[in-house]
């Protein structure tokens, strides 16, 4: 044990005290620890009983060794390269380089999302929620991940979804169940979301907060030219937390009589439901311009 910080070394010259291990990312689990290397390889060190350094051993290791590529597990020099990571108390996540999410270790409780609860030496892939029989269909996380000590989570924000697996027995999941799950299952949010600034293409419209719903806005449509434009909502979970941004949104000015058009005013609402957070745009029509509806966030 050591009572003041010591420099963990370097996996490529174990032996020598003055070479450490450089990295841009650390986490600590139960008995073990893990690190993103500046090389953007994923690196482990620690209690190896149930695979939780990935490396297709069951040693522990008293240096940082490299965690195995899930896609050439045989090959020691091939490592995973991941953008962020989290250690759990007997297993490891990462946000993979391409996106998707990968476990290894214990997996009792389903805390590597693979559908299994057997323990895994080397990387698997967390199983897309809308295809959890598919092993070659993962899920994608955009944000962010994290590993509890039986359960695993990962942020989307694209879908605006927070996904979670593994031991359930005190309600981790969020999803108002005590039922552990072996694949991912939505967090439940009550928090509706608060639309803080709207856009059409780039021009910034004059938003006002209903009265009635907290979630809802008048966007006064800014003036454009004639055409299909793509609306851009701002918002935030609850009012707190990070700003949000989804673009998938298209209105079309749609002038009867004038060169340009603008000024109409449109309701903007989101809404948390079941399948996540989703929004509809109504229109409050004019003669100059109609939108189309549609859905934000399926």
């Amino acid at each position: 044990d050591s009572h003041v910080p010591v420099r963990v070394r370097d996996p490529a010259h174990p032996n020598d005290p003055n070479a450490g291990l450089k990295a841009t990312q650390v986490s600590s689990g139960g008995s073990h620890s893990v690190a993103l290397g500046s090389d953007g390889y994923v690196y482990a060190w620690g209690y190896n009983k149930w695979g939780q350094l990935g490396n297709k051993t069951g040693s522990d290791s008293h240096v940082p060794v490299r965690v195995r590529d899930p896609a050439h597990p045989n090959d020691p020099n091939a490592g995973l390269k991941a953008t962020q990571v989290s250690s759990g108390g007997s297993h490891s996540v990462a946000l993979g380089s391409d996106g998707y999410v990968y476990a290894w270790g214990y997996n009792k409780w389903g805390q590597l999302g693979n559908k299994t609860g057997s323990d895994s030496h080397v990387p698997v892939r967390v199983r897309d929620p809308a295809h959890p029989n598919d092993p070659n269909a993962g899920l994608k996380a955009t944000q962010a991940i994290g590993a509890g000590f039986y359960h695993s989570l990962a942020f989307d924000d694209q879908e605006g979804s927070i996904w979670a697996w593994g031991y359930n027995g005190d309600g981790e999941l969020g999803n108002n169940s005590t039922v552990s799950s072996h694949v991912p299952v939505q967090v439940k949010f009550s928090l509706a979301p608060i639309i803080t600034a709207a856009r059409f293409d780039a021009s910034p419209a004059a938003i006002s907060r209903s009265r009635t719903a907290s979630n809802s806005v008048t966007a006064v449509t800014p003036p454009h030219q004639p055409g299909p434009v793509t609306v851009s909502i701002d918002y935030t979970i609850g009012g707190t937390g990070p700003t949000l941004t989804n673009t998938s949104l298209t209105y079309t000015y749609q002038p009867l009589a004038l060169p340009k058009a603008g000024g109409a005013g449109i309701l903007l609402t989101l809404a948390a439901g079941a399948t996540g957070t989703g929004a509809i745009l109504a229109s409050r029509r004019s003669r100059h311009e109609q939108a189309r509806t549609g859905h934000l966030i399926r």
